[in-house]
């Protein structure tokens, strides 16, 4: 297939060569901001200042102008610390994110590593629900980001497997991590609002209960009514054997699926 050509490639070009210096920005650690007087705050302050507006009314409020008034400057002064508002959320991304909790005893087996990152990484994801409404557009990963893939990585060290292998783990853990998060994360975004748990509850309970006697969805309304599984307006999570279920143990069933399938990958690998 021919390569781009026009003002199409040109385009392409500019694109991918900003996408070159916004991961330079965010990857140079000793990054300044331009000239004039001392400034009275770091970089990093600025980043704190943007994720504390995210926390509070979600990434849309992550402007220039609301940091700016946040930390008592005006917008101009702003743009000595990051030349547009694509740099800041960037940088205050890979911030938020953090980096994965470090193993306080002895190794365990790749089962256990593998769900202590996963549920690390759900309660980081929870903690941060703005990060779910980041559109998917290319963007660049900073050293936060990749501490969470090298902390995966370090899970299946010993499990023999090959360096693609591990990244394909990477891929499908990772996947159902974040999702299976989405109710979580949509939880802790009604909280972050002042919805309380009952209320979201109910709302998103009733809207499942829709699906009851609706001639549509034949089995969804089988499920939702069945004397095991069933839901009520009250929960969005259809119980399990007659008993409510929480979200942490619906999480836990489904990881232990997907950690099933990974072992029997790892045994298929033994079979002469």
């Amino acid at each position: 297939m021919a390569g781009r050509t026009g003002p199409q490639a040109g385009k392409s070009e500019s694109e991918a060569e900003d996408l070159r210096k916004r991961s330079g920005l965010l990857w140079d650690a000793q990054q300044r901001p331009g000239r004039g007087p001392k400034p009275t705050v770091r970089r990093e302050d600025v980043v704190q200042a943007a994720i504390s507006l995210a926390d509070r009314d979600g990434l849309a409020a992550l402007t220039m102008q609301a940091v700016a008034e946040r930390l008592g400057f005006t917008t101009m002064a702003l743009y000595r610390y990051f030349p547009n508002k694509e740099a800041l959320i960037d940088a205050s991304v890979d911030a938020a994110m953090g980096t994965p909790p470090e193993r306080s005893g002895p190794r365990e087996s790749w089962r256990v590593e593998v769900k202590l990152w996963a549920f690390a990484k759900r309660a980081m994801l929870c903690s941060r629900p703005w990060l779910a409404e980041l559109p998917f557009v290319a963007a660049p990963h900073g050293p936060n980001w990749l501490s969470w893939h090298e902390a995966f990585l370090q899970t299946l060290a010993d499990t023999g497997l090959s360096p693609e292998d591990m990244m394909d783990m990477l891929s499908v853990v990772h996947g159902y991590v974040s999702g299976s998060s989405d109710t979580a994360i949509s939880l802790a975004r009604a909280m972050s609002r002042g919805i309380t748990p009952e209320q979201w509850a109910q709302a998103v309970g009733a809207d499942l209960c829709r699906a009851i006697n609706d001639p549509r969805y034949p089995m969804l309304s089988a499920i939702l009514q069945s004397s095991s599984g069933g839901i009520t307006e009250s929960s969005p999570l259809p119980a399990r054997g007659g008993r409510p279920r929480t979200m942490e143990e619906s999480f836990d069933f489904g990881l232990e699926r997907v950690l099933d399938g990974i072992q029997r990958y790892l045994d298929s690998l033994k079979t002469p």
